[in-house]
C-alpha cells in the first residue's frame, strides 16, 4: 500500500509510526529542511483540559504507544484575571519542548521511525499525490487545505506574539492572563523552559497584523513586563472545526483536522490521535470520521466552553474568579476527575447568574 503524509509535524509523524507499526511504510513530504519549530517555545499538557484521561503522559503511550519525554511536570497552575490571581497546585501535566533539539516533540517521534523515508524542502501537491497513492494524508499544521476542499469552518482567528525570556522562573509551573483590554477573546500563558528562560506568548483574537503590536505594548505595560527578550515571533493563529476529514482519498490531520484547540491553543495531543487515527482507517479499513467520534465531540464541548468565555468581560472574569478561589470548588476543578469541559459552559452560566 502506499501512502503519502503531507507535512513532518506531530500528526504525520505520529501517523508514520502508526503506519510503521501496521507493517506500512509512507512517505512524507515535508516543505521545511528539518524537522521541528522554527521558533523555540514551550506548549503544555494539562489534565484538566484531557478529562475523564487521568494522565496525558500516560494515555497517550498506552493507547497510541508513544512515549514522550517533558521537560518538566506542571504543579503550579496561576491563572491572572484583572484583579484576581488563582493558584492551583497538584498533578496538573506537562511541559513540551518545541524547538529543533532531540527533546523537541516532533524530534522525538521522529527518532522513532525506522522505514518512512522523508523528503525535505517538498511541499507535496495533494492532486498529485491522490492519484499516484492509495491514500494522502494531509497534516501541514495549517487550515489551508481544509479550506481548498471546503471542509473548514473558522472559530478563531487571531495571532499569536511572543518570544523567549530571560529571568528567574519556577520550572514547574505555568502562569497565565485573561483579560478583554489586551488580548480579546484569546489569552497569554508563560511556559518556562528552565529555571532562567521562559516563553511568553500573546493569543489576541479578531486583529490584523498590523494591529496587533498596540495590544502586545498594551499587555507588557499593563502587567509590567520588563523582562529582556532574546527571540521574538508573529504568527497567526486560526482554529475551527473541520468536516468531513476524508475527501475522497485524502485524510485530513492535525491542525489540517481542527485540532487546535478552541478553549486553549494547545493541539498537540488532539494532533497525535487525529494522526494515530488516520493511519488505523487506512492500515485497517476503517471509517475515519467514526474513530474520531469521541475526538469531535470533546472538540464541540471546548468550543461551547470558549463560546461562553467569549461573552463574558473582565468583571465577570473576576467574578468567576473569586467563586474558583473558594477551596470545594478550587478542589473540584483543579484536583478531582471533574470534567471541566465537559461541564465547563453550564458552570459559566450558573456562577454568572448567581451574581
Amino acid at each position: 500500500m502506499k501512502v503519502a503524509i503531507i507535512g513532518a509535524g506531530i500528526a504525520g509523524l505520529s501517523c508514520a509510526h502508526e503506519l510503521e507499526r501496521h507493517k506500512i511504510y509512507p512517505t512524507i513530504y515535508e516543505r521545511n529542511s528539518y524537522i521541528g519549530e522554527q521558533a523555540s517555545h514551550v506548549g503544555a499538557w494539562l489534565g484538566i483540559m484531557e478529562r475523564p484521561i487521568r494522565d496525558p503522559l500516560k494515555y497517550v503511550s498506552q493507547e497510541y504507544h508513544l512515549d514522550i519525554q517533558p521537560i518538566n511536570t506542571i504543579n503550579t497552575l496561576i491563572t491572572h484575571t484583572p484583579n484576581h490571581t488563582i493558584t492551583a497546585k497538584g498533578n496538573l501535566g506537562y511541559l513540551i519542548k518545541r524547538d529543533k533539539d532531540p527533546l523537541d516533540i516532533k524530534q522525538q517521534i521522529f527518532s522513532k521511525l525506522k522505514n518512512t523515508q522523508v523528503r525535505f524542502n517538498e511541499l507535496g501537491d495533494y492532486e498529485t499525490l491522490k492519484s499516484q497513492n492509495d491514500f494522502v494524508v494531509i497534516a501541514d499544521g495549517t487550515s489551508e487545505f481544509a479550506k481548498e476542499l471546503g471542509c473548514f469552518n473558522q472559530m478563531f482567528n487571531g495571532f499569536v506574539r511572543g518570544g523567549v525570556i530571560l529571568g528567574s522562573f519556577n520550572p514547574n509551573t505555568l502562569i497565565s492572563w485573561v483579560n478583554k483590554t489586551y488580548c480579546k477573546d484569546g489569552y497569554v500563558y508563560l511556559t518556562p523552559f528552565n529555571k532562567k528562560k521562559a516563553f511568553l506568548g500573546l493569543v489576541v483574537s479578531d486583529v490584523n497584523e498590523m494591529e496587533l503590536e498596540h495590544y502586545w505594548e498594551l499587555f507588557k505595560s499593563t502587567e509590567n513586563i520588563k523582562r529582556p527578550f532574546i527571540e521574538e515571533f508573529t504568527q497567526q493563529h486560526i482554529s475551527g472545526f473541520v468536516y468531513p476529514h476524508t475527501v475522497e482519498n485524502i485524510l485530513l490531520a492535525g491542525n489540517a483536522g481542527g485540532a487546535l484547540s478552541h478553549f486553549l491553543g494547545f493541539g498537540v495531543i488532539n494532533s497525535i490521535i487525529m494522526g494515530v487515527m488516520s493511519a488505523k482507517a487506512i492500515a485497517q479499513g476503517l471509517d475515519y470520521e467514526t474513530l474520531l467520534k469521541d475526538y469531535t465531540a470533546k472538540n464541540k464541548q471546548k468550543y461551547q466552553l470558549r463560546r461562553s468565555l467569549n461573552m463574558l468581560n473582565n468583571k465577570d472574569l473576576d467574578r468567576i474568579s473569586s467563586i474558583l478561589k473558594l477551596p470545594l470548588i478550587k478542589h473540584l476543578i483543579y484536583n478531582t476527575p471533574f470534567d471541566v469541559i465537559k461541564h465547563g459552559a453550564d458552570m459559566i452560566k450558573f456562577f454568572t447568574k448567581s451574581y
